[in-house]
């Protein structure tokens, strides 16, 4: 394995495991949350949260933009540069992360008015707002150390710094909750633990590029330039996919009420849960891509995009199938409740429809973003944010949640099979070969698993025979994806793909 590839591969993986590690302790960690705090207090966390998730917005796309410099300068080995753009990204995030505690503090005391009926006194919710809006004004300027350390590809040592600063949460918030449950003391806990997870990255980014160096001399009009003609269309993607993802949401409770927003909700955070599982192996492909083409690599960036389209297929195949037969069964365990599933199931399936096409498309936008190539990108993100919308208010009259799931799925799949035709055409990349490199082996792959929990009838009665039932599929496509990738030993297979092609250019050379 080349050591590109091994890093490639060591980053994806440990940056998978330290989200999916946060996902797994959110996922145990809530219900204690509710129980212990109760119904009010946590809702007021809920509520801030969701106000200052907006705010998150004030990143303008810069830190993208980091990350895709730091790797090309680091690459070309042209320190200056680096040190301009970094000390300028820091400059823009400390004038940023300014502004968003001064419009926050003028906000959030008007706002909480409408929860004060939580039962916690105003001044502790106001005061919990206070600092967690500190906590994330603080965290936009120390952003840039981490996406130094992306640009870096150091991704296996950051995302250990997360599991550790992660562990160490869990366990302050088991003690507080045991001792003083309060939101204030959680306020505390989560903003010391960020400081700390900031504070560690930055020593990591100094030991692995010893010659960064911050400083307002380096603050030049170039280099602002430089950053906002990346980050203006990195922040229009970021916006266009943050509707995208809330639209829906917002409205069904607009048309429809309260309730239908459950069913809604409870879908779509299934198939965005499955999509940020593997978008989160993509984000690696980045740097990587952006030094391949400071080394003017173009061949080394079609290899990858082929290759890493093909395996993230494998990846997602599987998953996309495993939701459509068993989408039904895993909603009623999961929720407990026959009737949640029958609502939700509907728009489960609409909404996963495009989920092997989202995650494809991803490594493509992931080249291009390591190449800078987001004008069209990211107006293309727009106008399937607009028709989003506009095909769910056009649809949900009619269809309820499924008019809406319909509103997203498709212009979604527009969506990526434009990306991923840009992206190809871009990189020279016939459709031909696309096809048969990138997602040929994997739908032969995945029709093994489809006939064994189509064929096979499977009655599930609980997380057992959920679990005994996908292992029965998920175990012989296992054994095809290593024979079709000639990981296996075998003397024929029905997947020679590998083999064709070594005999066609063989026959061409001779």
């Amino acid at each position: 394995m080349s050591p590109v590839r091994r890093r490639l591969l060591l980053g994806a993986t440990t940056n998978w495991l330290a989200f999916a590690t946060t996902l797994l302790v959110g996922f145990f960690l809530t219900p204690y949350l509710v129980r212990t705090l109760g119904d009010g207090p946590y809702g007021v966390w809920a509520f801030v949260e969701s106000v200052l998730a907006y705010f998150t917005l004030f990143d303008l796309g810069i830190a993208a933009c980091v990350v895709r410099f730091v790797a090309r300068f680091h690459a070309t080995g042209d320190r200056d540069d680096l040190n301009r753009l970094v000390s300028t990204a820091l400059a823009l995030f400390l004038g940023l992360g300014a502004m968003v505690f001064a419009l926050g503090a003028g906000l959030l005391p008007f706002l909480v008015t409408s929860i004060e009926q939580a039962g916690v006194p105003r001044t502790e919710v106001v005061g919990f707002a206070l600092l967690m809006l500190a906590n994330l004004a603080v965290t936009l300027p120390l952003s840039v150390f981490p996406s130094v350390l992306d640009g870096l590809e150091r991704f296996a040592a950051k995302s250990l710094i997360r599991i550790a600063v992660l562990t160490v949460r869990t366990a302050g918030t088991l003690m507080i909750m045991e001792h003083s449950p309060s939101l204030l003391n959680l306020g505390i806990l989560f903003t010391a633990c960020n400081l700390a997870e900031h504070a560690a990255f930055a020593v990591l980014a100094f030991r692995s590029l010893p010659q960064l160096r911050f400083s307002w001399q380096l603050v030049d009009r170039a280099t602002l330039h430089r950053v906002k003609g990346y980050s203006l269309y990195a922040f229009l993607a970021m916006v266009a996919g943050r509707a995208t993802v809330q639209s829906g949401a917002i409205i069904v409770g607009a048309l429809l009420g309260a309730a239908p927003v459950t069913y809604f909700v409870l879908a779509s955070r299934l198939a965005e849960f499955a999509k940020s599982l593997l978008r989160t192996v993509t984000n690696t492909l980045t740097p990587a891509v952006s030094s391949l083409e400071a080394a003017g690599d173009l061949e080394g960036i079609r290899r990858m995009f082929l290759r890493a389209t093909r395996w993230v297929v494998y990846l997602i195949l599987p998953v996309h199938l495993g939701l459509i037969v068993f989408g039904r069964p895993f909603l009623a365990v999961w929720l407990n409740d026959p009737a949640y599933a029958d609502r939700c199931y509907p728009a489960l399936v609409i909404l996963c429809s495009t989920l092997t096409l989202v995650v494809a498309q991803s490594v493509a936008a992931r080249v291009l973003y390591g190449t800078g190539r987001l004008k069209w990108f990211a107006r293309a993100a727009l106008l399937e944010a607009l028709a989003n919308v506009a095909l769910g208010l056009a649809l949900c009259p009619r269809f309820g949640i499924v008019g809406v799931a319909i509103g997203v799925a498709v212009p979604n799949l527009v969506m990526c099979v434009w990306v991923i035709g840009y992206t190809a055409r871009g990189l020279g990349v016939p459709l031909r070969t696309y096809l048969g490199e990138a997602w040929l082996r994997p739908m032969v792959a995945a029709a093994v698993p489809l006939i064994v929990w189509l064929l096979a009838g499977w009655r599930v009665d609980g997380w057992g025979t959920l679990a005994l039932a996908l292992l029965a599929g998920v175990v012989p496509f296992a054994v095809t994806v290593l024979a079709c990738e000639g990981k296996l030993h075998v003397k024929r297979w029905p997947c020679p793909i590998g083999e064709r092609r070594g005999a066609s250019q063989a026959s061409r050379a001779a």
